[in-house]
């Protein structure tokens, strides 16, 4: 038994220490020998080898000049202890006093072993966490958390979303929407200070956003848009706090409710095959209707606000809001919202327009853009820049001119006068809380809180009072300019500011200087002294106080001259407008023919001088019309005298401009009743007659009964002048039979009121 007991000891102790050995070899120790064997086998220094044949206890495996390839004795060379162990890792014996010096003398590389190669590999150490140091996310700002992650995703291979273009792929993609938007939001709740958390779900977000792009080329899915809430998703997400997520949903919304999609109808074959202009137009107004009556255009316009242009990313949010606008009216105006309402049998909601003036203030936002000077900007507006300030101030002016001109606005039923615009304010500014109205020094209240968009618009155009425009943007910006203020004159409110802010005189000085913004300057004129046709029952206070003014400021010196069509009187157009080049001066010729550049600007130099015609004719038959012999400023006989000076030539201008239109309107009449549009008119049962009149008067009709009156002015106003035109009327075989059959004509259109009680008069006692 005594025996027995010694050999289970014995094998106990043998298979403890076979244990330990394994686990001596695996952590990289030597053998537990005794000194003899030990110094035994570390006598040998070297222990040559030309492969790897298992680890030796106190031998490292490498290759030395001195020795060779094989096992080296370990405190025989500058190799720390364990040096042998394949890691990637710094091993513990490593953090010793005598290894890191020893490491410190091998430039504090670290050996890797490849047992393919049998050889050794030096591995460069990590950088250290003192060099090169980057910010973390505790120290970095949202923004640049968000600009490292999205640089990061760019440098990847990402694959966009795709969303299948089948009524099931919108519902599904609205799901999708859906849910990572209320991710998005539970997210930003809980991590409200670590923008780290969620700028990847964010990202995500974009792209369930962009993906909806897609839906542009089939025009039949938007009534699925709709009806799976993806147009309420897109409303929600305007206000998301993240200005780039808005700026994702403006531009899909533009390639959405393009208008040209509406003739084309996308690219998708069942779209272009199947559906018919009426549902293109149904679908087109189901989804603008629905974005319009969700708020849309007052969350466009608090965007507004909080785009900073000077920004890439924000100035081509402010270009999208621009254009998702003016798509927006472009559908209004030609009626497919109000078309979509019908045919869904929906009581009739505000116009665009109406929503503009009643639920935002953008308006005010166009004009403060409009005084934004582009000289003054930042260095931003460089040709690098994809949207330059000065492009965005010349949209901001096309978007105004077309809200201007609507005419739920010049009708007076929507919108305050320009003169008395709230100031503009946004859902996202810090500050919402009006100042209190500050006393002027005369003791009145000093309005805080409003912008005077007529100031606005002179103060644009005063900039080119005495010089031209001297490129194409601030030509277009110039024109834009005036249509919106000529629009604006539509209602008498805004006509009675205009004239207290001078802005009759403004015009004046640019018809003496003869630049390009005296042809502008001519249409309002005409528009601020002519009044609207619908308001020919009305007192017209503000327009005859207009007429009195332009009198008075010496109007009548340089008209007449424009009247007479003198060429020295003329204002011309700039040089970087298509009527001024030297082409439309000179004739440019090749090769013995006229280039189409050429054509095009001749063109356009006739159309210059057909408007300031026309403008001036416009101008004259308003200053008859409203002028009586009471007016102020002796006004009735200034003007009438003009008719009877120098041998009553204005006279015999007057009766070649009723020639000419007279003539003109009778060719568009016969041409109309020669094309195809009247034969369409009979088989459709339609007034034929009434298509031939629009003909007639589109052609110089209407410009034929203004310049009739004109004469009957002249006529019953001096014995001598109507006598003059009889015996110029005889001499062509005419009589005063064909004014009076003009006016006639003319008083048959008109409504009553003044303006046909006048015309009537004059039918009377020619």
């Amino acid at each position: 038994g005594h025996n027995n007991c010694k050999v289970e000891t014995r094998m106990a102790s043998k298979t403890t220490g076979s244990v330990v050995d394994v686990l001596d070899r695996v952590i990289g120790l030597p053998k537990e020998e005794d000194d003899s064997n030990n110094n035994g086998n570390r006598s040998q220094s070297f222990i040559p080898s030309a492969k790897w044949g298992g680890a030796k206890p106190g031998y490292v495996f490498r290759t030395s000049e001195e020795f060779g390839t094989g096992y080296h004795l370990e405190n025989n060379g500058s190799h720390p202890r364990n040096s042998y162990v394949t890691t990637t890792t710094t091993t513990t014996a490593a953090s010793s006093s005598s290894s890191s010096a020893v490491a410190a003398g091998r430039e504090n590389k670290r050996a890797r072993f490849d047992v393919s190669r049998d050889t050794t590999h030096v591995i460069p150490p990590r950088a250290s966490k003192n060099n090169n140091k980057k910010p973390t996310a505790t120290t970095m700002t949202g923004d640049e958390l968000l600009a490292e992650a999205e640089a990061a995703i760019s440098e990847q291979t990402h694959a966009s979303k795709l969303i299948e273009l089948t009524p099931r792929g919108i519902a599904s993609g609205a799901q999708s929407l859906e849910r990572t938007m209320h991710r998005n939001q539970l997210l930003r709740a809980q991590h409200e200070d670590d923008p780290e958390k969620f700028m990847m779900n964010e990202l995500t977000l974009n792209d369930e956003i962009v993906s909806f792009q897609a839906v542009a080329v089939n025009v039949w899915l938007y009534g699925e848009l709709v009806e799976v809430g993806v147009v309420g998703s897109f409303l929600t997400l305007l206000n998301h706090e993240n200005s780039d997520v808005a700026i994702s949903i403006l531009n899909v919304l533009v390639e959405l409710l393009d208008p040209d999609l509406l003739s084309s109808g996308g690219d998708d074959e069942k779209s272009s095959s199947e559906m018919n202009p009426s549902e293109r137009v149904r679908n087109m107004g189901l989804l603008a209707n629905a974005f319009v009556d969700g708020g849309g255009m007052e969350l466009v316009s608090s965007n507004l606000g909080r785009f900073d242009e000077r920004v890439e990313e924000d100035a081509k949010g402010v270009e999208d809001a621009l254009s998702l606008v003016e798509s927006l009216l472009d559908l209004d105006r030609t009626g497919v919202l109000r078309n979509a309402r019908e045919n869904n049998h929906q009581d009739g909601s505000l116009s665009v327009v109406s929503c503009i003036c009643k639920q935002t203030t953008f308006l005010s936002w166009l004009f403060r853009r409009i005084e934004k000077e582009v000289d003054s900007e930042v260095p931003t507006a460089t040709a690098a820049a994809p949207v330059s300030p000065a492009v965005l101030r010349l949209h901001a002016s096309e978007v105004l001119s077309a809200i201007l001109q609507h005419e739920d606005y010049s009708a007076q039923r929507c919108g305050d006068r320009l003169a008395s615009l709230p100031k503009y304010k946004s859902a996202f500014d810090d500050d919402l809380d009006e100042k209190p109205a500050a006393k002027a020094d005369d003791g009145s209240e000093k309005k805080e809180n409003t912008i005077d968009g007529i100031e606005v618009l002179l103060m644009a155009i005063a900039a080119f009072r005495k010089s031209d425009p001297q490129i194409e943007v601030e030509c277009e910006f110039l024109e834009n300019v005036f249509d919106a203020l000529a629009a604006s004159l539509l209602r008498e409110d805004n006509v009675v500011d205009f004239v207290n802010a001078e802005g009759i005189e403004l015009m004046l000085r640019c018809l003496r200087q003869k630049v390009h913004a005296g042809g502008g300057a001519l249409k309002v004129l005409n528009f601020a002294l002519s009044g609207s046709a619908r308001d020919s029952s009305g007192s017209n206070d503000a327009y005859i106080k207009a007429c009195e003014t332009f009198v008075n400021a010496g109007g009548i010196k340089l008209l007449f001259p424009l009247y007479m069509a003198r060429k020295s009187a003329i204002p011309s157009p700039a040089a970087c407008s298509e009527g001024g080049s030297s082409l439309a001066k000179k004739g440019k010729h090749n090769g013995g023919t006229v280039s189409k550049r050429a054509k095009r600007a001749a063109h356009a130099r006739k159309k210059w001088l057909m408007e300031v015609e026309q403008n001036s004719i416009n101008i004259m038959y308003a200053l008859t019309r409203h002028i009586a012999k009471d007016s102020e400023y002796d006004a009735h006989a200034r003007l009438l005298v003009k008719f009877v000076e120098d041998d009553c030539e204005k006279c015999d201008r007057t009766i070649e401009l009723c020639q000419k239109y007279d003539e003109k309107a009778r060719i568009a009449e016969y041409q109309y009743f020669r094309s195809d549009e009247a034969e369409e008119t009979e088989k459709m049962g339609m007034d034929i007659e009434l298509g031939a009149l629009n003909a007639k008067l589109r052609g110089g009709g209407g410009t034929f009964h203004r310049s009739c009156a004109i004469l009957s002015f002249a006529c019953v106003g001096s014995k001598r002048c109507r006598g003059h035109a009889m015996d110029q009327l005889k001499l062509q075989g005419s009589g005063l039979s064909v004014i009076k059959l003009g006016l006639t004509e003319f008083a048959s259109l008109l409504s009553d009121g003044r303006q046909k009680s006048q015309i009537e008069y004059y039918i009377t006692e020619i």
